[in-house]
């Protein structure tokens, strides 16, 4: 499956091939329109036949413009798909700026969290880290006062959330 960051380089690209055609394709068609054109001796149209070639040329401005006007559309989504920014992806920038200011054992829970995508049990923190269970809930109270953790009660235990 495609990830944004895929799905938007394939936007863009196919949104550059289809330029390049369809500018190709106009051009070739309004120098074959205009190659059956005539001009008098005054510089006025002269044809044959009911059509005018320089009217046949106008009739292609509006798709041109129309067709364009997709094509920057689709690239810009492309764009915006590309650079676009998880909600993970948003918590975890957030995360990293605010983790500077972070004492060694607050980085440590606090990469933990991030690195378990956000959502970790208390007592995982305990057992992995092990610091003792006042010394996690001295940790946890720091970060949540940071505003980069949020503790919910979930049975005989503490989940930790990364704040959004």
């Amino acid at each position: 499956m495609l990830t944004h960051k895929q799905l938007g380089i394939v936007m863009m690209v196919l949104a550059v091939i289809l330029l390049v055609i369809g500018t190709v394709y106009i051009n070739k068609a309004e120098a074959f329109i205009l190659s059956h054109a005539k001009t008098g001796p005054e510089g006025e149209c002269v044809h044959e036949g009911p059509v005018c070639p320089y009217e046949e040329v106008n009739k292609l401005a509006a798709p041109k413009f129309i067709s364009a006007a997709v094509l920057l559309v689709l690239f810009a989504g492309g764009a915006w798909l590309f650079f676009r920014r998880t909600p993970q992806e948003a918590v975890q920038r957030k995360a990293r700026t605010a983790a500077k200011d972070l004492g060694s054992d607050e980085t440590k829970v606090f990469d933990m969290v991030v690195a378990a995508n956000g959502m970790i049990f208390q007592n995982e923190l305990v057992d992995k880290t092990q610091l003792s269970k006042v010394k996690m809930t001295r940790v946890l109270d720091k970060l949540e006062a940071k505003g980069l953790v949020e503790r919910r009660r979930r049975g005989m235990t503490n989940v930790v959330i990364l704040k959004q």
